[in-house]
């Protein structure tokens, strides 16, 4: 049945009557999930006093050859550390949800108070509801989409299989090896960042890493290949890979930042919004959230918007790479006398999304 229109429906054996309308019902389920559990176990305490948390990050010092005796001579000599590096979280982006209900013409609309004040409470629901999608999708996107500029920030992995594959046989054999291949190169991963190395932090300094405290946030398309088409054809496939879908994210999130303004093409399928914001195409305005196609011949600017690559395979972060600070959280109300309505707003902050340079945020990518 088409979205109703307002009209009854004629009595079958009076024409002069219309049928009534049962009943209204207001749907409440509009958000069951946000793939929220990354931002979520990234949230770090913000406040209303000052705008900066300050990150230090110290390297470590080193080992001289000791010369007996002759070191008297040196007692007063001064050894200062190297100055830590210091990098600032700034709370700097401020958001608000709106709307406006009221308790007086728009009853008419309904059946009876309780379908009206169904209607009322999940509007009003929904202002949380947007927050969450926010939260979500603007950290999600930045994840899936930033690069550090660590000399290890950018692990490839070959997993094309040498020779022909014209058979059922020869494809079982190369989802084998492409499993095998991604499980190997995330064990040395692993193993490197467990050793001291200067590799995977964008100071250079000499760190190494506990497992226990990284993430692997999966590209859901890769995870599904190693769980649907490679793992089957393995006679011996538990531990093969570490920290498999430990965190999941669709493949939309995935892709690479494009630092140049342009305009999305017709039947756009890659060019994907990174901040929320409306797009006018011709007159109609879509409204994107982070993660969104955009629509085609928006044109964008430099920095606002992402292409996906579907070759990324995951990113191996630290558990404290991302920090997400919240500066506030208020929900206020005000009724206006005159024209009967009630105008609710939700307003936040937090900071420009940012990794930690003392941590590791690697890209891993076929």
């Amino acid at each position: 049945m088409p979205a109703f229109s307002g009209q009854l429906n004629a009595n079958e054996i009076f024409a002069s009557l219309y049928n009534m309308i049962i009943s209204q019902e207001v749907r409440a389920d509009n958000i069951a999930g946000t793939f929220s559990s990354l931002v979520d176990r990234s949230r770090v305490d913000g406040g209303l006093y000052g705008d900066t948390k300050l990150y230090y990050s110290a390297d470590v010092l080193k080992s001289h050859e000791w010369l007996g005796d002759a070191e008297a001579t040196n007692l007063l000599q001064i050894e200062r550390p190297a100055a830590p590096e210091c990098q600032g979280i700034e709370l700097n982006i401020f958001r608000q949800v709106r709307i406006t209900v009221d308790n007086y013409l728009s009853k008419r609309a309904w059946l009876d108070e309780g379908a009206f004040s169904s209607f009322n409470g999940i509007m009003l629901g929904m202002i949380r509801e947007t927050k969450r999608v926010y939260d979500a999708t603007t950290f999600n996107s930045y994840v899936g989409t930033a690069v550090a500029s660590a000399t290890g920030a950018v692990l490839q992995l070959s997993l094309t299989p040498t020779g022909t594959v014209s058979t059922v046989a020869d494809e079982e054999a190369a989802a084998r090896i492409q499993a095998q291949k991604i499980a190997e190169g995330l064990a040395n991963l692993f193993i490197n960042l467990k050793d001291v190395s200067r590799d995977y932090n964008d100071y250079g300094q000499l760190k190494s890493y506990d497992l226990n405290d990284l993430v692997v946030v999966w590209n859901s398309k890769w995870v599904n290949t190693i769980k649907k088409i490679d793992m089957p054809t393995m006679f011996h496939k538990d531990g093969l890979i570490d920290k498999f879908e430990e965190e999941i994210l669709p493949a939309r999130y995935f892709g690479s930042v494009n630092a140049s303004s342009g305009t999305a093409g017709a039947g756009n399928t890659t060019i994907r919004a990174l901040v929320e914001k409306d797009y006018t195409v011709s007159g109609v305005t879509t409204h994107c959230f982070a993660g969104d196609l955009l629509p085609a011949g928006a044109a964008y600017l430099a920095n606002e918007t992402y292409t996906v690559n579907g070759d990324i395979i995951c990113k191996v972060m630290h558990r404290k790479s991302v920090p997400f600070m919240s500066a506030f959280e208020v929900g206020t109300s005000f009724f206006n006398a005159r024209a009967l309505v009630e105008n609710h707003y939700l307003t936040w902050g937090h900071n420009t999304l940012e990794y930690l340079k003392s941590y590791p945020f690697i890209k891993v990518t076929a």
